[in-house]
């Protein structure tokens, strides 16, 4: 790993003025059962199961769709990694995603991920994130329209590197980034926290929209091409007949009402149950029909779109 350049990424991106302690602590194996949040990747697919919870992938299958195109490429390239469908031509491609803490762990951080495919005929150790030619990331909130606060503030030590090269997938890049507590973020929201980055001269934005919801912290996330899923970052499972375990799931329609400076504003017009890989929907879903919701950028750029 060439670990001069990544720290001087990690650096420009975060705003940082001391840069010591943005030295990965490891650079762990793409794959495992134990480890951080970051590093638990039950299907080794190179998404940490936490990141599956979020997008509602499957953490124990490796191509949720069953339609041959890894879940880590349908899922950076922003696609539909839910529902079989064409592959995306190969190009530079990334997605940032933020996870809760995990409720087997005391750890309470809640977690930032930036993950690229980066198609390059370099191979040699390094190779992908060295093709990363700027970093940054930034936090808005709808009352400051245009202002962007740096991460360092929400950032802590202990980042997490993984890189792996596919024969004909490219080069799969993971950074993860440990933030405060799920209780210090809700102090900020609703927020969103953006990363936009440079890979061979082409720019690539991601961002994910963050709100308050009584089961924690959620997220917005595209669920097929115009709905969406108000999702928890901590995993909040029910138990089922049976004894399985279920995600509250709630597919939305958004409808567009005002569009400002500080963003576009969205009205939640209907909200149902759906299932997606055998989760389950809170009976509260209905709830949340009326909500208003605002998205600098709009929910094209949501999951880099």
């Amino acid at each position: 790993m060439h670990r001069k350049h990544l720290v001087t990424l990690l650096a420009t991106g975060l705003a940082a003025g001391a840069v010591t302690w943005l030295v990965p602590t490891r650079s762990v194996a793409a794959g495992g059962v134990s480890g951080s949040v970051a590093e638990v990747d039950t299907d080794n697919d190179f998404l940490p199961d936490a990141v599956e919870w979020v997008l509602l992938t499957n953490s124990l299958n490796d191509d949720t769709d069953g339609d041959t195109i890894p879940d880590f490429v349908e899922v950076v390239a922003a696609a539909n990694p839910r529902h079989a469908s064409m592959p995306e031509p190969p190009d530079q491609q990334m997605r940032l995603v933020i996870t809760g803490p995990s409720p087997a762990t005391s750890d309470p951080r809640t977690w930032m991920h930036v993950f690229h495919r980066v198609m390059t005929n370099e191979t040699g150790t390094g190779a992908g994130v060295m093709a990363i030619e700027s970093f940054d990331t930034w936090l808005e909130r709808p009352e400051w329209a245009g202002l962007r606060f740096p991460l360092n503030m929400f950032a802590a030590g202990g980042i997490v590197y993984r890189e792996r090269v596919t024969t004909n997938d490219g080069i799969w890049v993971q950074l993860s980034i440990p933030l405060v507590s799920e209780q210090i973020l809700k102090a900020v929201l609703p927020c969103t926290i953006w990363a936009e980055t440079t890979v061979g001269g082409q720019s690539l934005a991601s961002g994910m929209k963050l709100i308050d919801v009584p089961d924690g912290i959620a997220t917005i996330v595209p669920y097929d091409s115009s709905r969406f899923v108000m999702q928890t970052l901590t995993p909040v499972p029910l138990v089922m007949d049976g004894g399985s375990q279920s995600n509250r799931v709630c597919v939305i329609d958004m409808a567009e009402e005002s569009s400002g400076p500080s963003g576009t504003t969205y009205i939640v017009t209907a909200a149902e149950c759906e299932d997606a890989n055998e989760l389950e929907c809170s009976a509260t879903c209905p709830d949340c029909v009326g909500w208003s919701v605002t998205i600098p950028g709009g929910t094209q750029l949501l999951g880099g779109r």
